[in-house]
């Protein structure tokens, strides 16, 4: 979708090329990806969109206070007392339920305190590059409630994430932030046979993903899109996935809804029911609930399912595996 709306050249400089991931657990090198993948961080992502906007879009860094919507013009109030008029708002603001909840919109959990996301850089301890492209690496136990840990390249930094589920009350994930080296041995013993010997150069950076979605009838004139109208859990690595096909959906409504008076409230629903989006919005919670299911669920099907994944990653021969994430 990138290279769709002519953009990937444009993060390509500020990122980290992925050829192949290598994938490990319990220290076991079992297989890799072939791929094509890059790691960039948020902010020079979202600073270099802004600078390709085209001259003829208006920037403002402002808030915005209030919507007030109909069903033929819009009218947003920024928080230094100018008002904006225009047929659609395309509402973007992430996390803050706020605006949604002018609206008439409500926002629902779906799954409270579903994962932690951890993210740190490090380096190798003696100095020479890293010998991969990039690795995930399996936890080994779902006492801790982890998922995997995954390394990819960001320039010349290399970066880590690691997902997991842990217990509200476990207090291992405050213990990583404060000690990171001692918890990433706690929670991968084996991990220096993959990589190395390693440095953390960074804070850990985390954060607490709640699953929700704003619920309620489509406001008129007024388009959610990405985390504004339902998150996704980043151990799924469908964020981007998610955002960009809203976008395109998005793409393919408008000019049928400008060539027509009004902005009225089914305009909106045909871009929320649109199959596309409906599709990858499904395929994102499934997969969100399956990777919590399959690192802590403790019913029977769950505890085989979890045994038979370690088994074969424990005793399956390298080979190469043909896969859409890393």
């Amino acid at each position: 979708m990138l290279r769709k709306f002519e953009l990937l050249d444009l993060l390509l400089p500020h990122s980290g090329s992925i050829r192949e991931v290598k994938a490990y657990y319990n220290g076991r090198f079992f297989g890799s990806s072939p791929t094509e993948q890059y790691g960039i961080f948020y902010n020079d992502m979202v600073n270099a969109l802004r600078a390709r906007l085209p001259s003829a879009v208006q920037f403002a860094m402002q808030r915005v206070v209030q919507i007030k919507n109909s069903s033929e013009f819009q009218r947003v109030l920024l928080a230094d007392g100018r008002e904006l008029t225009c047929r659609l708002v395309i509402l973007a603001c992430g996390l803050n339920a706020a605006l949604p909840s002018s609206l008439g919109l409500k926002r629902s959990y779906v799954q409270k305190q579903q994962s932690v996301a951890l993210a740190f850089n490090l380096t190798r301890s003696d100095g020479t590059p890293f010998p991969f492209d990039s690795i995930t690496y399996y936890s080994v136990s779902p006492k801790l409630g982890i998922d995997y840990l995954t390394l990819f390249p960001i320039g010349r930094v290399m970066r880590a994430n690691l997902f997991a589920f842990p217990e509200v009350s476990d207090p291992w994930v405050r213990e990583f932030v404060q000690s990171p080296a001692e918890g990433l041995r706690r929670c991968f013993p084996e991990l220096q046979q993959a990589i190395g010997k390693i440095e953390i150069t960074s804070n850990v950076e985390n954060s607490l993903i709640n699953l929700y979605r704003t619920e309620g009838e489509p406001p008129p004139g007024v388009v959610l899109i990405g985390d504004a109208g339902e998150n996704v859990c980043p151990s799924t690595g469908m964020g981007l996935t998610k955002i960009l096909t809203d976008v395109d959906v998005l793409s393919t409504c408008v000019g049928s809804w400008f060539g027509t008076s009004g902005m009225g409230a089914e305009k909106i629903a045909s871009y929320f029911d649109h199959p596309s989006k409906r599709t990858v919005d499904t395929r994102a919670l499934q997969n969100a609930f399956y990777r919590r299911q399959a690192s802590t669920g403790r019913s029977l099907r769950w505890r085989i399912h979890r045994t038979r994944l370690h088994m074969s990653m424990r005793f399956k021969k390298p080979s190469t595996i043909i896969s859409d994430r890393a």
